[in-house]
């Protein structure tokens, strides 16, 4: 058997503690089966059963309540699964009548797919591939047992393997290196887009890729204008701006998703306006109420609720949810720290458990703050230190 590589040797073993927890959830269910079925890399779970965001061929991935797992794959695909799945059908022709033999063999009584109503990140299967998948399994009868998946994918995304959150932890480490390079190249006459195509230089010599859009990531908005998912402008910086960076990575397939702010003093200051420095504190101190909240069995909107209370009582005001979960990619999907309302609703009434990584940032106006955190049985802990002063240029 050929020696594996460091990252390959990496990415069976995550993926096998990926499946043993998939199985539990399966038992803890009663459900048989769960059953990804894709082409292209068309489904968003396709990371959590394989350690990789495509397989070429049309691919039916099934793990059973017992254990066992099963991959149907093209047969130029078969190197890929044959490591991490018990039983491989490499076919040459067509798909069907091998996961038809195999569910006929196996015949589990409830099968999980993956789609969902309000979670993106387990909504996976897309239209076409589930009338594919209704069509064969309706050929031997099977089709009345077909389910949502997401009491399982729910909690394979948003539950973290502690080599789940290594790899983010390293992510968030190599966003903070980046964060310190701005700093030390950041002056007055600089533009957004200046900043924007040096934090691009910098991914490239630290091998990470942007965790959204690069277009937009990273985000890069001086004080004189609105925050939000925006392109850079030209317009040069000057003294007595704040800047804000959002800025995100993948490394090692995880993602990062944090935001820091630096002021460019004007000649003479030494820190920023008091009234920016109040904004600063402000979120700083509501990040770490939402930090000193959030823990399991609480939910979504108790650890908003808390953290939106305290800015509204500063004088303050903001939108969006607290936090949003982040793992493969930056927006994960699962639980928000939101509130109740028509916008987040269900995605906010959830519970938080142990394993479950956010972002916290409660920010408005021209401050830029944003952490990532674990949940633990005690209660949650930074996967990198805080910012709790603004930087000062």
């Amino acid at each position: 058997m050929p020696e594996l590589t460091e990252a390959e040797s990496l990415r069976q073993s995550l993926i096998a503690e990926k499946h043993a927890q998939a199985t539990r959830l399966l038992q803890d269910q009663g459900v048989d089966c769960w059953l990804t079925f894709q082409r292209e890399g068309s489904d968003v779970l396709l990371p959590y059963v394989l350690g990789v965001d495509e397989l070429v061929s049309q691919s039916a991935l099934m793990i059973f309540a017992d254990g066992s797992s099963v991959a149907i794959v093209m047969d130029y695909d078969a190197t890929v699964v044959e490591s991490l799945f018990d039983e491989v059908h490499a076919y040459r022709s067509s798909w069907r009548e091998p996961l038809q033999t195999v569910l006929r063999e196996r015949n589990p009584a409830r099968i999980a797919i993956n789609y969902d109503m309000y979670d993106d990140g387990i909504d996976g299967l897309t239209h076409g591939q589930y009338l594919l998948l209704h069509q064969a399994l309706a050929e031997i009868g099977f089709a009345d047992r077909l389910e949502s998946a997401s009491p399982i994918t729910s909690l394979v995304r948003q539950i973290k393997t502690p080599a789940e959150v290594e790899r983010m932890r390293r992510a968030c480490e190599i966003t903070v290196h980046l964060f310190d390079d701005v700093t030390g190249i950041l002056k007055p006459g600089m533009t957004e887009f200046d900043i924007y195509e040096y934090l691009h230089d910098q991914m490239k010599a630290y091998n990470v890729r942007a965790s959204w859009d690069p277009a937009y990531c990273p985000g890069v908005m001086s004080s004189k204008r609105e925050s939000g998912h925006t392109p850079p402008t030209r317009t040069p910086l000057e003294p007595g701006d704040g800047l804000r960076v959002d800025l995100g990575v993948i490394a090692e397939g995880y993602a990062s998703d944090l935001m820091r702010t630096w002021y460019l003093a004007k000649p003479g200051e030494t820190q920023p306006p008091a009234e920016f420095q109040r904004a600063f504190d402000t979120v700083r101190d509501a990040i770490q109420i939402a930090a000193d909240t959030l823990r399991p069995g609480v939910s979504g909107t108790e650890v908003d609720s808390a953290a939106r209370t305290y800015i509204e009582r500063a004088g303050f005001e903001y939108f969006h949810a607290t936090g949003h979960q982040v793992g493969t990619r930056a927006h994960d999907g699962g639980l928000l720290l939101g509130p109740d309302n028509v916008r987040y609703g269900q995605r906010s009434r959830g519970t938080v458990q142990e394993g479950m990584t956010f972002t916290l940032e409660p920010v408005f106006g021209p401050i830029g703050l944003e952490e990532n955190v674990v949940v633990n049985a005690e209660g949650c802990t930074y996967l990198v230190p805080p910012q709790r002063e603004i930087w000062v240029v």
